[in-house]
Order: structure tokens, then C-alpha cells, then sequence
């Protein structure tokens, strides 16, 4: 993604660890399983297509319960005022 798009960006809410943080944050991000490991027997190779790029928070609301998909968080965030 970053030698695609040049930064890594949430993908539900838009945090760049480098825009907040400078060269401390730069080239970090979190990379979430759209497809919970959970949902696997055995082992499985993770394509590059089953996996979002994801701040520390939104990260931790798509592993909370009931689990929603980044599209649904980004929805949820872009409804917040001020959004």
C-alpha cells in the first residue's frame, strides 16, 4: 500500500501515523484480517486482498463483538458529527 499510494492511511477513518507523528510514524500502520484467522481450519495462505491497513483504534472496534467489516466502521465513522 505504501508503494502503491505513498502513505498508509486507515482505511475506516484516514489516521496517517506520519501526518500525526512526523518521522516517528512514518511507515506505520496495523494490518487487519478481513477474514478472522478464527474462520479457518488449519493453515491458510493471507493474500494481500484479505487484509486492510488500520489505525490502532479502529483496529481494536473491528475485533470487538459483534464484528463488522471496515466499511461498516468507516460508515459508522462518517456518520459521526463532524465527521
Amino acid at each position: 500500500v505504501l508503494a502503491e499510494c505513498g502513505r498508509l492511511a486507515c482505511e475506516a477513518c484516514g489516521f496517517d501515523f506520519a501526518a500525526a507523528y512526523g518521522p516517528r510514524g512514518e511507515g506505520f500502520a496495523e494490518c487487519h484480517h478481513d477474514r478472522p484467522l478464527s474462520a479457518s481450519a488449519g493453515e491458510r495462505v493471507t493474500r494481500l486482498s484479505e487484509l486492510s491497513v488500520v489505525c490502532s483504534n479502529c483496529h481494536r472496534m473491528l475485533h470487538r463483538r459483534p464484528w463488522v467489516s471496515v466499511a461498516e466502521l468507516r460508515a459508522v465513522v462518517r456518520s459521526r458529527p463532524g465527521a
